[in-house]
């Protein structure tokens, strides 16, 4: 009668193996298939780290692009399968020769041990099938979130489709295509959407110019408040003067109502492209400086992406009390309101910080009792502390537990025209975002606009052009600025 040899433990084995493949069977003596199932994983480590060594904007580019993450997953199912079989074979192995054979060992609690290694062995094998499940997930989830929030930069509608950027087929119309080169200063227009509530047109209510400069390592925001009139436009084709006689916040709109006139060169369908890249248009001119891309964030979804990544923590110097203010739940005709309470607090949730960056209308009474009359250009200097603090959350963000649904209110939120292709260039960018040395400034009373001549019948403010070339000198450069409006003492546009 034949003896099977005693193995060695075979829970310590499948956990050595869980732990790296090829472990386990070195340590039952099997030295050929310890090799032959770490050698590949080990290689793929060396390949990984290489990358990271290497790094560079290109390196992430590749990393977040849909073919690489599309194959990821691919790896991520391979990889699954050959840990499973490295664990399943060091704690369950075949018998070596038929049962029948075998001589049967005697009951001295050695079978209750081997039921014991058998479930650790077990729990193994499925803590293998939800990590790989939940990275599949998770990179499933980045893709999804990736094509979402670049799609402003793909055309959807087939051949000559617009895009919203005003491009066909994901090339902009109102440029040449711009090729960051890792060193330039990069501008964004980033506009925050309100279609929430009964509104019957989406206004654009926030307006911030984002600029970063990659070599000093530096970054300005510049707010344009909703209010503000007399916008500069490129031609005088559609008004004489050459600028918006109405308000910022209706000019997109406007746009996109009706294309035909106001962008000829577009499809007659392409009223979102037309309307953002004549914001686009309007708000680069007036500030002097170019605008390569766009970002636009809808401030309804907006809740749920803090939701994901807060509660934030944000300041008020008074207690500010809205009674305008629409929360959830409330119409037109009856609104209940908002009072955020003075000083700095860490539980802003969702609702409440969107209340935070939106409130524009109330007071905010100051700790010695004095009263402020809330303005547009107090919400745009909390818009842009929400931003920053938003984005250092961003950066101790939980990967396990905040990520996935971190990637889904990303991409229900913010759409971009900056190119798929570029992610890993945007993704090098947003650290420099941080911190409080950025320049921030609000284009508001008293600086630089004046108030409204008949403010009951109708708010809008009057640039104040002198002022406004001078602070963007200050922040750019005189030599920077560019465009009729800042740049120049023309009277208008050229036709």
């Amino acid at each position: 009668m034949i003896v099977q040899p005693r193995s060695r433990h075979r829970a310590l084995a499948a956990f050595l193996s869980f732990l790296f493949p090829g472990l386990g069977q070195a340590y039952a003596g099997n030295r050929r298939l310890a090799a032959l199932l770490a050698l590949p994983v080990a290689l793929l480590v060396v390949l990984v780290l290489i990358a990271l060594a290497i790094g560079g904007r290109q390196t992430m580019n590749t990393f977040l692009s849909a073919s690489f993450l599309t194959a990821l997953i691919g790896l991520d199912l391979g990889l699954m399968v050959w840990r499973l079989f490295a664990i399943a074979q060091a704690g369950l192995p075949l018998p070596a020769v038929p049962p029948t054979l075998v001589a049967p060992a005697p009951d001295d609690g050695h079978a209750t041990r081997r039921i014991g290694s058998t479930l650790l062995v077990l729990v193994l094998l499925l803590a293998t099938v939800g990590m790989h499940a939940w990275a599949g997930m998770v990179v499933g989830e980045l893709n999804a979130t990736l094509e979402d929030v670049f799609g402003g930069n793909t055309g959807g509608g087939g051949a000559g489709a617009p895009t919203p950027h005003g491009g066909v087929n994901g090339g902009p119309l109102n440029q040449p295509e711009f090729a960051w080169d890792g060193t330039e200063r990069i501008n964004f227009l980033l506009l925050g959407i309100d279609a929430g509530g009964q509104r019957t047109e989406a206004l654009t209510d926030t307006i911030l110019m984002v600029s970063i400069d990659p070599v000093a390592k530096s970054a300005v925001m510049v707010s344009v408040p909703r209010d503000t009139g007399f916008m500069p436009l490129p031609d005088r084709s559609m008004y004489p003067e050459g600028v918006y006689p109405k308000k910022i916040n209706t000019l997109s709109t406007e746009a996109s109502l009706d294309p035909a006139r106001w962008c000829p060169d577009l499809p007659a369908d392409a009223g979102e492209a037309c309307g953002l890249r004549t914001l686009e248009r309007s708000v680069s001119l007036y500030l002097g400086v170019p605008i390569q891309y766009y970002a636009t964030i809808d401030l309804e979804g907006f809740t749920q992406l803090i939701d994901a990544v807060g509660p934030l923590r944000l300041c008020l110097d008074g207690t500010l009390n809205d009674p305008t203010y629409l929360g959830p739940g409330d119409t037109w005709t009856h609104r209940t309101g908002v009072t955020l309470e003075a000083g700095c607090h860490d539980d802003y949730d969702g609702q409440y910080a969107l209340a935070y960056a939106r409130a524009r209308k109330g007071t905010l009474t100051m700790p010695d009792g004095t009263v402020q009359q809330l303005t547009d250009f107090m919400r745009a200097e909390r818009q842009q502390e929400l931003l920053l603090e938003l984005r250092r959350e961003f950066a101790k963000l939980d990967l396990i537990f905040e990520l996935p649904d971190t990637l889904r209110a990303v991409g229900t939120t913010v759409v971009t025209d900056f190119p798929r292709d570029k992610a890993g260039d945007l993704a090098s960018l947003l650290p420099l975002i941080t911190g409080d040395d950025i320049r921030r400034v609000v284009l508001g009373l008293p600086r630089f606009v004046d108030p409204p001549l008949d403010p009951l019948n109708n708010y809008i403010l009057t640039p104040r052009r002198d002022d406004i070339r001078r602070q963007m000198e200050r922040l750019f450069g005189a030599d920077q600025l560019q465009g009729w409006y800042v740049a120049s003492d023309a009277l208008g546009p050229d036709v």
